[in-house]
């Protein structure tokens, strides 16, 4: 199981920190089956990449687990989504330009190397997190109709739908940390996790 935290630091200084890092600390396992009020135990690091405008490089992710039921969780801090090695930020960017201003992935593209000229970023890439979003905006909406109840949602599914989530994701979760943070602990996975 991961649990997304905010880790208030970059990814350089994350990485920089490595095992020193102060992670959180669990007083309760989060298994929903075991609930015991025992702290969960260290129970060591694993690695992913992460890249992002200034850093590409491994960072050290804690794991816990629980000694009565057996789960572990792994922290992930908050500019990380699962299963990406792009930060949250790079993402939605690329999100943000190429469904919320409806550009093309190519002047997406030029826009984001423009800005962060050291990123390894393709067009591939933004076409991709595209592709993930469109497929999960029921989802999404599930999501933010839990976090804003009272926020109007559009109905159809299509780009101005994805335009119209994408502006609401971007005014009312500042920095998106927050939104993805929260998305996270509600729905149990990533905005972008694969459609199932």
């Amino acid at each position: 199981m991961q649990i997304i935290f905010d880790a208030k630091v970059t990814p350089r200084e994350y990485h920089q920190q490595g095992r020193s890092f102060p992670f959180p600390t669990m007083h309760t396992c989060q298994n929903p089956a075991c609930k015991l009020p025992i702290p969960p135990q260290k129970h060591g690091f694993y690695d992913r990449n992460i890249i992002d405008e200034q850093f590409s490089d491994k960072i050290l992710i804690r794991r816990y687990r629980c000694p009565y039921c057996g789960m572990t969780f792994s922290f992930l801090p908050s500019f990380c989504l699962p299963y990406f090695q792009y930060t949250l930020e790079i993402i939605f960017l690329s999100l943000l330009c190429f469904l919320g201003l409806d550009w093309a992935a190519r002047d997406c593209l030029k826009a984001i190397i423009s800005q962060y000229d050291a990123l390894f970023l393709r067009r591939q890439n933004i076409e991709y997190y595209a592709r993930r979003f469109l497929a999960n905006l029921n989802l999404i909406k599930v999501g933010l109709r839990q976090m804003l109840p009272y926020i109007p949602l559009p109905p159809s599914e299509n780009k101005k739908e994805a335009q119209r989530i994408i502006s609401i994701v971007s005014s009312g979760f500042s920095p998106i940390h927050t939104f993805s943070q929260r998305f996270f602990e509600q729905c149990q996975h990533s905005f972008m996790a694969p459609h199932a």
